[in-house]
């Protein structure tokens, strides 16, 4: 019998089991089997995360990041999606002066520059600490919040300039985690840059609702497009100017004044708006070279030199409904060297052309790039990517307010829908140049492909001066830019224009189910599902469409609304068995037209 075999063989098998709940009812068959699958702080539920989830960090809580993880990847197969605004509240922190008089009369509101992170406190998943601040218009807005048996929430609000233009707008915005060099234990640190050419290193003790500048970053009156900012011990800033060039400075200096180790100049007859650059590493740099070209840098303490270039032709873009031979880049995103078969970190990365088509390209192969997603139902530039989980990446519009989900998924890794551990290894997606929504011929497991509307308008605007009138009219603007607070988060912020939508992948069944208490603890999702939530915890009522795949040529795009969750019932969740979608999702009858709906 099962329970009579020796620890180590039980081990073994249980390792090979397709989902964390098998785990757990192996763990119920006996109390042998279940002293030894517990045992060893649960090194049996480390493995299982190790090998089904094996790009993702997580700390050592075994038996926790496995229910969270698989939480997460049902989520996303069922396109289980909760959209919330983030609002500061009235009462939040004000730190600095906050009387500044505008000098300018804009009609355009803010682009959101967001940047978050989590980390673990105590003994178990649930005790964590999550810090969101982002760039509404010329104030930082900052989120500490604390989750466990010590629940904390404190909102501040930073500005202390006199006189405020849109040339004060934050364009960039970059928290410094724990462990880097000189950040206080009691305070947050954040370095953010403002479009005048204003980059400072601010410390903010959020106790005492005090401030103070550690760093000035000398740009010498260039004006600021955007910001980037390396991890590790050696953190090297670059700032996007809007000449086109990049500085370079080191961060950890101590100094009060930093000048630039290194610049970067783009040929001038290159100097268009298509402006961008991506830290790949701590070492590498990816920028948008122009028309039909990016180039990726090596970075050093000292210097900044050529690595490789990826110069795409017509024949590249032959079999795209695209007018221009004049592609070129508009945002960058690395990924984890795991999920593309190893390698250096920052050889393997997306970049979003111009096109339509987001391309995987590999430092290490010969070939310009190595795979094309894209969604051949919105040809919108793209302005965001956003690797989520261990197997899938977002993508933000530049228009109609569109979230892309594209699937990387490749054998051994983990699908609750088809749990098999793979005999082979990764296969390297190399010298097959197809054009795929995401999707392979060869995929086992059902793939449906989704492109979701953030068509909700932000119900406030935060102290932005913006003059513009607020209407209920359908949001129909870019998605600026994405943040998670760590790579094992259910979340994603994301930046509209004067707002941040917050999206948390989780399964209904998950949140209402027999397990709601330890999802309600550990996921910390603080759902308000009533119909009378307030702005700041309405549940919003997303849409979206299946994307239809290449191969379907004259099928349209199929129309998806979500209900609320007080309008479920059980047929709701009879369609949820049968489909795989998410109880929220409408039924979907199968000659239903598609149609977006403006609210």
């Amino acid at each position: 019998m099962l329970s009579d075999l020796p620890s180590e063989i039980v081990y073994h098998i249980a390792t090979f089991l397709p989902t964390a709940s098998a785990l757990v009812h192996l763990a119920q068959t006996c109390r042998r089997l279940c002293k030894i699958i517990t045992a060893e702080d649960a090194r049996i539920f480390r493995a299982f995360v190790q090998s089904r989830f094996p790009t993702i960090d997580t700390p050592p809580f075994w038996r926790d990041a496995a229910q969270a993880l698989t939480s997460r990847a049902r989520a996303l197969d069922r396109h289980a999606i909760i959209g919330r605004f983030v609002i500061p509240p009235p009462d939040a922190i004000k730190v600095g002066a906050h009387q500044a008089t505008r000098r300018d009369n804009p009609t355009l509101g803010y682009r959101p520059a967001i940047d978050s992170y989590e980390v673990w406190l105590g003994d178990c998943w649930s005790e964590r600490r999550e810090v969101l601040a982002w760039g509404a218009a010329d104030e930082l807005a900052l989120r500490i919040k604390e989750s466990g048996r010590r629940k904390y929430e404190r909102w501040l609000m930073f500005n202390d300039l006199d006189h405020i233009s849109s040339y004060d707008d934050i364009c960039g915005v970059h928290l410094l985690r724990p462990g880097h060099p000189g950040k206080d234990v009691d305070k947050e640190h954040v370095i953010f840059g403002r479009v005048r050419g204003d980059l400072v290193h601010m410390a903010i003790e959020p106790d005492k609702g005090t401030h103070e500048y550690r760093q000035k970053f000398i740009t010498h009156g260039n004006e600021i497009d955007a910001i980037d900012l390396t991890n590790g011990p050696q953190s090297i800033l670059a700032a996007n100017f809007n000449d086109g060039s990049i500085a370079f400075f080191h961060t950890t200096t101590g100094k009060p004044e930093v000048e630039p180790f290194s610049k970067l100049q783009i040929a001038p007859q290159e100097l268009t708006r298509q402006k961008c650059s991506k830290f790949l590493s701590s070492d590498k740099l990816a920028v948008c070279a122009g028309n039909l070209s990016a180039s990726v840098y090596t970075i050093t303490p000292s210097e900044v030199s050529s690595l490789r270039e990826f110069q795409l032709d017509a024949q590249d873009l032959a079999n795209v409904h695209y007018t221009t031979q004049k592609a070129h880049v508009t945002a960058f995103s690395p990924l984890n060297a795991a999920t593309t078969g190893g390698g250096s970190p920052g050889d393997t990365f997306l970049a979003a052309w111009s096109d339509g088509g987001i391309r995987l390209h590999d430092l290490r192969s010969d070939d310009l790039y190595d795979a094309t997603f894209r969604d051949t139902t919105d040809l919108n530039p793209m302005y965001s990517i956003h690797p989520f989980g261990h197997d899938r990446f977002l993508v933000g519009a530049g228009a109609e307010g569109i979230v892309k989900i594209f699937d990387l998924r490749m054998p051994k890794t983990y699908s609750y829908l088809n749990a098999k551990p793979s005999s082979s290894q990764p296969a390297p997606m190399k010298n097959n140049h197809h054009q795929t929504n995401g999707t392979s011929k060869t995929t086992p497991y059902p793939r449906r492909d989704f492109s979701i509307f953030l068509s909700h308008r932000p119900p406030i605007v935060i102290n932005s001066g913006r003059l513009h009138p607020r209407t209920n009219r359908t949001y129909r603007g870019p998605i600026y830019t994405m943040s998670s607070p760590s790579p094992s988060s259910a979340t994603i912020y994301a930046g509209i224009v004067d707002g941040v939508v917050r999206l948390d992948f989780a399964s209904t069944d998950d949140l209402t189910g027999p397990c709601s208490d330890w999802y309600d603890t550990n996921l910390a999702l603080d759902l308000n599902t009533g119909k009378s939530a307030s702005a700041s915890h309405r549940v919003l009522d997303l849409s979206g469409y299946e994307r239809p795949s290449p191969e379907e040529i004259g099928r349209s795009a199929r129309l998806r609304t979500q209900k609320a969750f007080h309008e479920l019932k059980d047929d709701d969740v009879l369609h949820e068995r049968e489909t795989g979608w998410d109880r929220r999702w409408k039924r979907l009858e199968e000659d239903a037209a598609w149609r977006r709906r403006d609210d």
